[in-house]
């Protein structure tokens, strides 16, 4: 059965009996008439306890948060914000190994279109056709697997069909990842699959940038960590200072009085039980105390200023990527704010510029994985991903992955601002007209992350004018 097929009153009873509840009669017709099975499923994702019994009232509970969240975004994008994707209200992962399946066949399909647009693909034949094929040819596939040999690697390289190894010469030098969907241009010789190139999705050498009409800026900044005790209290104060027009030489105040908008990428607090003896770094225990506390540092921001908020993996929300927006615990706390809330990664448009968000978890999965890359200066990585077209590519790493439908890691859209945070450092760069940043921190490097080797950059914010996307960095 299909994502989106409608089910019956059968239907419905077998899925929840599998994941050991029962459901009322109200409750199933509810759905029969309102969902599908995109629905069951995200209601076996969102329940934060197991109950024995699905009632009409939890149903009808979910159906009207989704229904919030629509009239929500709709609201933004009324206001020159929207949102084009993330994967907040269309949850659908049940955990099975399906449910993985789904989302590397979805990966493979959509990064599989944008590599036949390349010209040395455009005749790509199955690895099945190359099996009895004897001149040169080339495929496309996923890399299952990656290991050493004599003067070069081998790559384990599959389609929906078949699988073949081939083997990369080290003068190709080209670093290849688990999972990552490429193109091979190359002669089958006995079992292996002998490669002359390796084409990546990769951007294209020039893109249109979107602009702006409207005169204002946007402020890219990251990892509050708002309840540690090494939150900079002072350096947060200087900043909203600024932003209220009271700190700064004249430049920098006119420059504060047109900020739209804030962003901020994720590590909103602290978070609890995140890393070994962390409530020993602690100056809020409590989660939630941590959310008000944010809200209370928010509270001196000027009101016309649109504050942006994206989880992390310190945040509120499940662990997997991608991450939903807050929850309304969460949300209501902000209320009283001029508040967005984004899942992670995000897509997002502000007065027509395009944005991905994405807090960054994977960069370590990079760093620790390709030769010559490094934590502490993430626009490098950035850029493997922007090559790869996808975010998290390597399954099984630091960064887990849920096994939605679809995989939103997947860099379908070319954005014109690409930012990043995580690994609190402040970096800007440009590849291929898309800028990309890293935006800072508003922590001090704990004992933690020293032994992680994270060297902290604090206490920036990166400030993009919207009618020409020049950038600049405010050090507070």
């Amino acid at each position: 059965m299909s994502a989106s097929a409608k089910m019956n009153e059968k239907d419905v009873i077998s899925f929840f009996q599998q994941h050991g509840m029962l459901i009322e009669p109200k409750a199933v017709d509810f759905i029969i008439n309102n969902g599908n099975i995109s629905t069951c499923m995200e209601i076996i994702e969102n329940l934060k306890h197991k109950p024995l019994i699905i009632s009409f009232e939890m149903i009808e509970e979910l159906f009207n948060k989704k229904k919030k969240v629509r009239i929500e975004r709709k609201i933004e994008k009324e206001n020159g914000f929207e949102i084009i994707k993330d994967v907040t209200g269309k949850l659908s992962s049940d955990g099975k190994v399906d449910g993985f399946i789904e989302m590397f066949r979805d990966r493979y399909e959509r990064l599989q279109e944008l590599l036949k647009k390349r010209y040395e693909l455009k005749n790509a034949i199955s690895i099945k056709k190359l099996r009895v094929f004897e001149e040169e040819a080339s495929i496309i596939g996923i890399v299952r697997d990656v290991r050493s040999a004599k003067n070069g690697f081998v790559a384990e390289l599959e389609d929906e069909e078949d699988w073949i190894s081939v083997y990369i010469p080290k003068q190709i030098d080209c670093a290849v990842v688990n999972d990552e969907v490429i193109g091979v241009v190359g002669k089958r010789k006995g079992d292996l699959f002998i490669a002359k190139n390796i084409i990546r999705p990769e951007l294209p050498i020039k893109k249109n940038k979107n602009f702006s009409e409207e005169d204002g800026y946007i402020v890219f900044t990251s990892d509050l960590h708002v309840g540690s005790k090494s939150f900079l209290d002072k350096k947060w104060n200087k900043f909203i200072e600024w932003l209220n027009g009271k700190a700064g030489n004249e430049r920098q105040k006119n420059v504060a009085k047109k900020v739209k908008y804030i962003v901020i990428s994720g590590d909103i607090v602290e978070g609890v039980g995140i890393y070994p003896k962390q409530e020993e770094d602690l100056a809020i225990e409590d989660l939630y105390l941590q959310y008000e506390e944010v809200a209370k540092k928010f509270d001196g921001l000027p009101q016309n200023i649109k504050i942006i908020l994206q989880p992390g993996n310190h945040d509120a929300v499940r662990p997997p990527l991608p991450q939903p927006a807050f929850e309304d615990e969460i949300k209501d706390i902000f209320k009283d704010l001029n508040t967005i809330f984004i899942g992670n990664p995000c897509y997002m448009k502000i007065n027509g510029i395009i944005i991905l968000s994405y807090h960054g978890q994977s960069i370590q999965d990079f760093a620790t994985t390709l030769p010559g890359l490094n934590q502490n200066k993430p626009t490098k990585i950035m850029k493997e991903m922007l090559k790869r077209r996808h975010l998290a590519p390597m399954y099984g790493g630091i960064t887990s992955l849920a096994p939605e439908k679809e995989d939103y890691m997947v860099i379908d859209l070319i954005p014109d601002i690409f930012v990043t945070g995580h690994v609190h450092t402040t970096a800007v760069e440009n590849y291929r007209d898309v800028i990309l940043m890293n935006s800072s921190a508003w922590q001090s490097q704990t004992t933690y992350q020293k032994m992680m080797n994270f060297m902290p950059d604090p206490a920036k914010a990166v400030v993009v004018n919207m009618k020409n996307l020049m950038t600049s960095v405010m050090a507070f």
